[in-house]
């Protein structure tokens, strides 16, 4: 009884409730798998085995492709501001819940990819004038990544390199070098592994 136990307690007084999230996990289910139906039907494409869960936002889908085996949580968005503007995201890629991925300038997500929870992507600009047209900003991330939670990346930072890690909290202005560990605000390298990172420090 492992995995019941997640939902009970064992005890006989504790039936009822359990049966509640029984009922609201199943249907949890059933509303995901639905999601990922339409989306499949709606988006540029989508790889084999790929799941969009149940209250995904993503706009001008036709211009968002998606790989295989990735997995989209529930509260995603994935919006633009220019309607010629693509999104690629890879195979075996994981979106955690609530990431937000501004796609205005294109945005190219590599496979293997885990972006944590809220976490943000930006690739447009808008100088000093947020009234004014929006700049495009391109975005790689790379192949390998792995974004921590709540992290934000912005214009400036063009690549992110393959292997790299983004800690936690971390805002990300400028490239990333591949298999380099970043952190903090504004992002620095923190960690070379020199068998990946192809050096230099981009942030002074």
């Amino acid at each position: 009884m492992p995995r019941f136990s997640r939902i009970w307690n064992g005890r006989t007084w504790g039936i009822p409730s359990a049966l509640v999230l029984t009922v609201t996990i199943v249907l949890r289910i059933v509303r995901d798998r639905l999601a990922t139906l339409l989306w499949r039907g709606n988006l540029g494409s989508m790889g084999h085995g790929s799941s969009v869960q149940a209250g995904v936002t993503i706009r001008v889908p036709g211009n968002v492709h998606v790989g295989a085996r990735t997995s989209i949580a529930r509260g995603v968005e994935i919006g633009t501001e220019k309607g010629d503007s693509t999104c690629r995201i890879g195979s075996e890629v994981i979106i955690g819940v609530g990431v937000r991925l501004d796609f205005s300038g294109d945005l190219v997500i590599g496979d293997g990819v885990v972006i944590s929870e809220h976490s943000t992507i930006f690739t447009h600009a808008h100088g000093l004038d947020p009234k004014s047209s929006s700049r495009k900003t391109p975005l790689e991330v790379e192949a390998d990544v792995w974004i921590g939670c709540g992290v934000i990346i912005v214009e400036g930072a063009s690549r992110i390199g393959r292997g790299s890690v983004v800690a936690t909290g971390a805002v990300v202005t400028r490239e990333v070098p591949a298999g380099c560990v970043v952190g903090g605000v504004p992002a620095r390298i923190i960690k070379h592994n020199a068998k990946r990172c192809d050096g230099g420090d981009p942030v002074p």
